[in-house]
């Protein structure tokens, strides 16, 4: 019998940011977020 093994799928890195879930981050997260915004490296959804 063979094992099955489990497929290494990763859920992709969040490019698109809707501002309601900026605001449940704390602080050091939302920092980070924003600079990524402010170099176009993610997008923010309105």
């Amino acid at each position: 019998m063979t094992k099955k093994r489990k497929s290494d799928s990763r859920v992709p890195n969040k490019t698109y940011w809707h501002l309601y879930s900026l605001q449940t981050l704390n602080s050091e997260k939302f920092i980070k977020i924003v600079n990524k915004i402010l170099r176009n490296e993610y997008h923010l959804i309105k």
